[in-house]
């Protein structure tokens, strides 16, 4: 799928364009998430000193886009030679055939790193373990002493746990005892799993071939974790981690980068930490642990100084340098735990001690989506109310559906769809030449000559991608390794059998249906008013224009705050006395998709303003000089001239504005992900996570063209109805 990347990929060459050599010297470039530009500075000039023939180029990724970065990279074959994945993307990787084998390299250190489960595929390493970390009890010592609790003691047990929430929570009004993350992708599972696990319960049998999560101690876990509800803050992990620092919330499971944050925001909080509490106090306490691995890609020219990078970052030195200073990871290297570093340092020494009988989850290959189902898991339990066998009973249908999923081993690659589709590109250019038989005269000929580059630009960059996806829509693709099978209709069948994309589709519609109108009252509104000439005209069109100019995701990202539960919305709501939503905004699924649209009208009114004003500064001021004559008052003028003479922009900007409604992507995926319990997953978004997280492109494109045909049928409408209206 190289050619439809082909922009983004340009990009992505430029930073890390292929390896280099010269004069001998071998150039690596390694891309990476854990570690900042000012501690990888002088790293990479440690390793190079010691290296002469072998030059870094590290660049230090996001974890909000990296892994489409690296996807992107392998279709277009722009990848680096090492880079970082998450433990939990291991699997999909490490049997997509794009990672080198390095069972051999590895296996003097088999015995002396934690985690390689996620990189081993049937005792064939794909990987190098590098940093982990895991979840653990975080607990506010003022609050314990307000409380009456003992600050040395924290809760060792379920019941304790319960107890000490109640106790908090009973402080005041807005004082938490827990902290549970909902309504995300990740954050809800990582946090409940450590119950489930000690518990004893499981989500997949030890040969992942049956789903086990139906079970009498999933059942307890999630009745015990149900239990906290009354006395705990349900939000998003960040807005947890925040609110504890603020001394909001009295306990919380959470990761190690609190270290850092706590110290900014609130240094003087005093805390401590423990292991994750366990039904009985004579159990092991068992949390999450995942980790961040290196690996090589298969095509590398140089995996022997690629392993021996590789090496470099994972020595006990580096390692253990990167555990002290960035105070979020911990060394995958055993021995390094048990550095007398950990035992000064009562906080880390916590941590270190979880990550000994820390849990990685099953590294089946579908568990990349699996995770999104099990923290929709919690979403259901918690935020709809569901029962508990209920939850647990659709939870585990559809996670055998994944489980029972083949892949497919593809067997046309992405060189020959290319070749064909330019064949058949030629062959449309030279049947259209030769099917207007005539001789072109010298002025057609040298119009040819014109727009001959704009007619390459458009067959390149137009007419291949969409012919491209229309095949990639029949089949099943392989985004790793470009290679594909061809399934027939199965993509749009399975799609619109989907409930999730029908759940989408209904989600998309409301939208579109909730703000198209309103959006189209206050513009014209505001229009008419700024017209008729209101004081300050200028600053009024400037104003509500500028949402216009400003980037989405900004808007985003400043409403996510403006709805957070310690937000300025629900600041005014007390204030006022009015009560505010429970859980917060964007957590409550009656309130996300509505807080999101009307966000969405506020921002997108200023563009419609501006088309309007235009086409009333257009209409004649003698229509309006002779109806006044005729006596019409100001209303009358509006209904019988002003809207009538707008039809033709009113058409156009409900079209368009429907058209854009129905792509909604960035609110989406900036403030909610699709939650809560995937109350505001759209179509775009359902797209991105079947295209970039699921990693099914053909599914993607089907919902792509399924899209581009509703689109078609909205704008055929509404133009039919509103032109034989006017």
């Amino acid at each position: 799928m190289k050619f439809l990347f082909f922009i983004l990929s340009f990009f992505v060459a430029i930073s890390s364009s292929a390896q280099t050599v010269t004069l001998g010297s071998v150039t690596l470039h390694v891309w990476q998430f854990s570690i900042d530009e000012e501690q990888a500075r002088p790293l990479v000039a440690e390793f190079e000193k010691a290296h002469p023939n072998i030059k870094i180029h590290m660049q230090q990724l996001s974890w909000d886009f990296g892994n489409d970065k690296i996807i992107t990279s392998l279709i277009s074959g722009n990848a680096p030679d090492v880079f970082e994945i998450g433990s939990t993307w291991g699997p999909h990787f490490s049997q997509s055939g794009v990672l080198k084998e390095i069972t051999q390299e590895t296996e003097p250190y088999r015995d002396r790193y934690l985690m390689w489960e996620p990189v081993m595929v049937q005792d064939k390493v794909y990987g190098f373990p590098w940093l982990v970390g895991t979840r653990f009890l975080f607990y506010n010592k003022t609050l314990f002493k307000k409380a009456g609790l003992d600050p040395s003691h924290p809760p060792r047990t379920w019941d304790e746990l319960l107890s000490a929430a109640k106790k908090i929570k009973a402080l005041s009004s807005d004082t938490y005892g827990y902290g549970i993350a909902v309504a995300e992708e990740f954050a809800p599972w990582h946090t409940f799993i450590p119950y489930l696990w000690n518990g004893g319960g499981e989500v997949l049998s030890r040969d992942w071939k049956e789903v086990t999560l139906n079970s009498k101690a999933a059942y307890q876990t999630l009745a015990f974790y149900q239990s906290l509800k009354p006395y705990a803050l349900l939000n998003h992990q960040e807005q947890i981690d925040q609110l504890f620092a603020a001394e909001k919330v009295g306990m919380i499971l959470s990761g190690a980068w609190n270290f850092k944050s706590i110290q900014k925001t609130n240094s003087k909080l005093e805390y401590g930490v423990s292991s994750v509490p366990t039904p009985k106090s004579s159990q092991l306490p068992i949390s999450f642990g995942g980790g961040e691995m290196l690996v090589m890609l298969d095509k590398t020219k140089h995996p022997k100084e690629a392993f021996e990078f590789i090496r470099f970052l994972t020595s006990y030195e580096v390692e253990l340098h990167l555990s002290r200073s960035q105070r979020n990871v911990l060394p995958s290297l055993k021995a390094a735990l048990k550095d007398p570093f950990f035992e000064k340092d009562s906080h880390m020494k916590g941590f270190a001690e979880q990550m000994l009988t820390a849990k990685t989850p099953p590294a089946h290959v579908g568990w990349i989506k699996m995770e999104k189902i099990l923290s929709g898991l919690i979403d259901r339990v918690m935020l709809q109310n569901e029962s508990i066998p209920q939850a647990l009973e659709g939870t585990s249908s559809q996670l055998s559906k994944i489980l029972n999923q083949t892949q497919k081993k593809g067997t046309i690659s992405d060189e020959h769809l290319t070749f064909w589709i330019l064949v058949f590109l030629v062959i449309l250019v030279l049947g259209f030449w030769f099917l207007r038989n005539r001789k072109l005269p010298v002025g057609e000929f040298s119009t040819w000559i014109l727009v001959l580059p704009w007619v390459g630009l458009f067959l390149v960059f137009s007419l291949y991608p969409l012919l491209y996806s229309l095949v990639i829509s029949f089949s099943d693709y392989n985004v790793l390794t470009s290679h594909f099978s061809l399934s027939g209709f199965s993509n749009y069948v399975e799609t619109l059998k989907d409930s999730e994309f029908l759940k989408a589709l209904g989600h998309t519609l409301f939208f579109a249906v909730g703000t198209v109108p309103f959006t189209l009252v206050i513009s014209v509104g505001l229009a008419a008013l700024i017209h008729q000439g209101v004081p300050w005209k200028s600053l009024f069109q400037a104003g509500f224009f500028l949402p216009v100019v400003t980037s989405v995701i900004v808007i985003a990202t400043l409403f996510t705050f403006f709805y957070s539960e310690s937000g300025f919305l629900n600041f005014i709501l007390t204030t006022l006395g009015i009560p505010k939503p429970n859980p917060a905004w964007l957590i409550n699924r009656n309130w996300a998709l509505l807080s999101i649209m009307a966000m969405a009208v506020w921002s997108s009114s200023g563009y419609y303003l501006i088309l309007f004003l235009a086409a009333l500064q257009s209409i004649p001021a003698s229509l309006y000089e002779a109806s006044r004559l005729d006596g019409a008052n100001g209303l009358q003028q509006f209904f019988k001239i002003t809207l009538p003479s707008l039809k033709p922009m009113i058409l156009f900007v409900v079209v368009i504005n429907t058209i854009n409604s129905l792509q909604v992507f960035p609110e989406i995926f900036t403030m909610t992900k699709g939650g809560p319990a995937r109350s505001t997953t759209t179509i775009v978004y359902y797209l991105y996570e079947k295209g970039f997280s699921e990693f099914q492109m053909g599914t993607a494109s089907a919902v792509a063209y399924i899209l581009a045909l509703l689109m078609c049928l909205f704008a055929y409408f509404q133009m039919k109805v509103l032109r034989e209206k006017s």
